[in-house]
């Protein structure tokens, strides 16, 4: 009981002097977004490839930011380079050829091998961390399934049969649910 008192005051001072350390670090917890550098790169290459394309390209590159919002990319990596990643995606998706404008962004080879494995990772990560969309009629499917199995588990509703049939939801879903008796017999191994 001693332990977790002094564990409990312990936590609630650490907690509780943890912004007045931040500030005499002068640490921040701003997070900047990449929509400004995108914007940037755009209008710098609407000179070279037009301003119909770079419309097009930009269409996609925020496809790929607003998926990047979802995942810590915007922690792991500065704005200009998930706006170049986003740019990349969009041009290879367009089939727009950008390697020169990225050529003149970083003159210096090594520079350049550098910002590139950036745009790799950045991607990479992207696509490792995304991978599992889900539409909004696979949600509310999920939901409705959710919904009924809360129900069953807390007693609100009682199944006497086996097997699997389509229960509607007080709200209306439809959700498939395999029912189940409320006592499990478990198997003593």
């Amino acid at each position: 009981m001693l332990d977790e008192a002094l564990q409990h005051s312990a936590s609630t001072f650490i907690l509780g002097n943890e912004f007045l350390l931040m500030e005499a670090l002068d640490y921040s917890l701003t997070v900047y977004n990449s929509l400004r550098p995108l914007d940037g790169f755009l209008i710098e290459l609407s000179g070279q490839i037009g301003g119909e394309a770079a419309g097009k390209l930009k269409k996609n590159a925020l496809s790929f930011l607003n998926d990047g919002i979802l995942t810590d990319v915007t922690l792991l990596y500065p704005p200009s380079q998930i706006a170049l990643a986003a740019l990349v995606y969009s041009a290879e998706s367009n089939k727009v050829n950008i390697s020169s404008y990225l050529a003149n962004l970083a003159p210096d080879k090594t520079i350049h091998g550098k910002l590139l494995k950036s745009i790799s990772a950045i991607r990479q990560h992207l696509q490792l961390n995304y991978k599992f969309q889900i539409t909004s009629s696979k949600l509310k499917e999920l939901e409705g399934k959710c919904t009924a199995i809360s129900r069953c588990l807390s007693g609100e509703t009682e199944y006497e049969s086996s097997g699997d049939e389509d229960v509607e939801a007080e709200s209306g879903d439809i959700g498939r649910l395999s029912k189940r008796r409320k006592t499990v017999e478990m198997e003593v191994s």
